[in-house]
């Protein structure tokens, strides 16, 4: 009975926190509204996937880096919005899973960061914002990520 518990929790955990997520959290959730009958793909956005250790050097004052693994169920499911919020709004950047990256339980002390060292995302998919060369937001999860472009 424990283990079958134990796995409950851990595919609850999955299905709400994303890839790689450590973070859970029992709050029901509505997710804002995305039809779209296109298929996206991210080569549409090619130009603007960059590697993890150059999120510092997009030469703008305000900029999203959308982190995503193609493996990832969660970052597919939310593949087209990002994609088609990308193609609408030059302010995006993608940085696609790699051996760089680094998963943090506590995200909280990455913000203010203005360089690599001490960065970390929470799982897939991630967002952040960087606003005049400092991290000002580090979320993970679907809902997070549609709620804030959507705002």
């Amino acid at each position: 009975m424990k283990t079958l518990l134990k796995i409950t929790f851990l595919i609850t955990s999955l299905l709400i926190g994303g890839c790689n997520s450590s973070s859970t959290s029992s709050r029901r959730r509505t997710e804002p509204s995305f039809s779209s009958s296109q298929n996206y793909d991210y080569k549409m956005v090619n130009d603007r996937i960059i590697f993890w250790s150059n999120i510092f050097s997009i030469n703008k004052e305000n900029y999203c880096v959308y982190f995503f693994s193609k493996t990832c169920s969660h970052c597919s499911s939310l593949k087209s919005f990002i994609i088609e919020y990308a193609l609408s709004h030059e302010n995006i950047y993608f940085v696609e899973a790699s051996e760089q990256t680094i998963f943090l339980e506590d995200v909280s002390a990455t913000i203010g960061l203005s360089s690599i060292e001490g960065f970390g995302i929470l799982g897939y998919p991630s967002l952040i914002k960087i606003s005049d060369k400092l991290i000002t937001l580090n979320i993970a999860g679907v809902f997070e990520i549609k709620n804030e472009l959507l705002n």
